[in-house]
């Protein structure tokens, strides 16, 4: 009995070490297993951590990315409606000149409008009135009928408004499911005359400023004014309903006439593409193998941040390059308008004689603003100060044709109404693109005797000690409306008095009266001291280097011996002596 009990027990001792290896094996897992478990947790904790990071840092960069790029995209929408802006006032300048030179001729009026009034055109209707205190009277019409009433309280506002402001009044005019926005501009510094416009916003408020490549990201919304508010809306590409627009919004604030033109925009969709929204949630779904990609993802990253600043600077380097570009092309515009100004004034005895030039502050153009004066013989000079409407090549070649032109009569002996009327019949709206106003003036140096003749310009103002007062001229016709005849006006500039002709531009401010601007110019007028002086005085005190506008100034002072020199003068008088001018 002992053999088998050994063998029980020797299979059972067999049994007990094997069970004894599983459990020390077990128990080395266990403590392998809780070993491992911190280094397995940081990394996923850490691979979370990276992870959560990484999206975050993902998002906020496409954030700020999409939000630089809307605002770029935002403000070449800005631009683009400035553009459309300039697109609108600038035919209805023209016509209202041309109302006012032609004194409301309809036949002129309608003829140059029908390029521009009719269906799919710039405007539906457009009339021409003569104001007076009792409203206003309808001179000529052009395309359909206005949704604004001619009669109503607020289009006999808009043309009092217009005629005492030197740009257009918008208003905004609604009649049932129709909506449209109605315009109306003054002539200046001729008034009298204003035009009504109107131009129609479609029903879905779609116009075709808004369908450049500008807008083709965008969301946008345009209200009349500086208010977001739904009523203000003029055109959008939402329902109304989801107005105003929502997240990221940008706003641009444009001139628009009296008033202002507010633009509101948001991406329709991701301007920076599908893989900058997509990426945080790609970084979360795939989280599970981050550790392996967080490397290439962050360079990525990185990649996409370093290129958007170098695209930012690009940008900012073209700006750069642009202004570079600008005030290039502005100081090449100076220097042709200046080539084409009298390079020296003449040397007369006893006589003074200071002039000016100064470019416009905005726009890179070369302008039509002059001034010459040119000895006609030992006793006699004359004068010439004009501006030609608009700016360009066109308006400039134009004022040295006009300039040579009364040049020519005024030296041949001509008086100045008679120069002036052989130069109207020379120049023609219609063919040149432009009219000009001029003054044109004789001075005899013995007598003192001015004779001034006027084609729509500004009166000259006579400066003594003491004393200040504007030259009253029979104004006729600008230059370029037709053949025109002109009266002459007599007076006379005593010794030591100070004649000084110029240019709208010295007086003309934005949204104020001429009036204004002439008071302002005769209480700044300072005789005393060299007339160089004087005219920098005058310049500084009317903010003349800052004006939009071109400026030209010429001024004479008469010297107390002038007469006396020149009675006793050993060459006959009459005897002509070219010199520049």
């Amino acid at each position: 009995m002992s053999g088998p009990a050994l063998a029980r027990g020797g299979t059972s001792v067999t049994i007990d070490r094997h069970a004894a290896r599983d459990v020390r094996g077990s128990k080395r897992l266990s403590s392998g297993l809780r070993s491992s478990a911190p280094w397995i947790a940081l990394v996923v904790v850490f691979g979370l951590l990276v992870t959560v990071a990484a999206s975050l840092a993902a998002w906020r960069l496409d954030r700020n990315t999409e939000h630089r790029l809307l605002q770029v995209q935002s403000r070449q929408a800005a631009s683009v409606v400035s553009s459309a802006i300039i697109g609108i006032e600038s035919p209805l300048k023209t016509a209202v000149a041309i109302g006012s030179a032609t004194h409301g001729n309809a036949a002129t009026f309608t003829t140059y409008m029908s390029s521009y009034v009719g269906p799919a055109k710039l405007f539906v209707s457009a009339s021409l009135w003569q104001v007076d205190a009792a409203g206003g009277k309808e001179l000529a019409a052009a395309g359909a009928k206005p949704t604004l009433d001619p009669s109503s309280a607020t289009a006999r506002t808009m043309r009092a408004l217009a005629e005492s402001s030197t740009t257009f009044v918008v208003q905004s005019v609604a009649a049932g499911d129709h909506k449209s926005v109605a315009y109306a501009i003054g002539a200046h510094p001729l008034a009298g005359y204003v035009v009504l416009a109107e131009r129609a916003i479609p029903a879905n408020r779609r116009v075709a400023v808004e369908s450049t490549s500008a807008f083709s990201d965008l969301h946008f919304a345009t209200y009349l004014g500086k208010s977001t508010a739904t009523p203000d809306m003029q055109t959008t590409d939402v329902p109304i309903g989801q107005l105003p627009l929502h997240g990221d919004v940008v706003i641009e604030t444009i001139p628009f006439g009296n008033t202002f033109l507010t633009l509101a925009t948001s991406p329709s969709g991701h301007l920076g593409g599908a893989l900058g929204a997509e990426l945080p949630w790609i970084l979360l779904l795939g989280g599970g193998i981050l550790t392996l990609l967080t490397a290439v993802i962050t360079g990525e990253l990185v990649r996409r941040r370093m290129n958007a600043e170098a695209d930012a600077r690009t940008i900012t380097a073209l700006y750069d390059t642009l202004d570079g570009l600008f005030a290039e092309q502005r100081t090449i515009s100076e220097t042709l308008q200046r080539a084409l100004l009298p390079q020296r004034n003449p040397v007369i005895p006893d006589l003074e004689i200071a002039a000016r030039y100064v470019a416009g502050a905005q726009g890179v153009e070369v302008g039509g603003d002059w001034y010459s004066l040119i000895r006609l013989d030992e006793q006699r000079f004359a004068f010439v100060v004009g501006d030609v409407s608009g700016r360009g090549v066109e308006a400039a070649a134009l004022m040295a044709r006009i300039r040579f032109t009364l040049r020519a009569y005024l030296i041949e002996g001509h008086p100045p109404e008679v120069a002036l009327g052989l130069c109207s019949r020379q120049v023609n709206v219609l063919e040149d693109g432009h009219i000009a106003t001029a003054l044109v003036g004789v001075c005899d140096l013995a007598t003192g005797t001015i004779t001034v003749a006027s084609a729509g310009h500004l009166n000259p103002l006579l400066a003594g000690r003491g004393t200040t007062r504007f030259i009253p001229t029979v104004v006729g016709f600008p230059l370029g409306v037709g053949v025109s005849s002109y009266e002459p006006v007599q007076t006379t500039i005593e010794e030591g008095e100070t004649l000084i002709a110029y240019t709208d531009g010295l007086v003309e401010r934005r949204g104020e009266s001429i009036t204004v601007g002439l008071q302002r110019l005769a209480d700044a007028v300072s005789p005393d001291g060299p007339l160089d002086e004087v005219l920098s005085r005058l310049l500084t005190s009317l903010d003349g280097n800052s004006s939009d506008d071109d400026i030209a100034i010429l001024a004479f002072r008469r010297s107390p011996t002038a007469s006396d020199k020149l009675r006793h003068s050993d060459q006959p008088v009459g005897q002509a002596r070219s010199a520049p001018g």
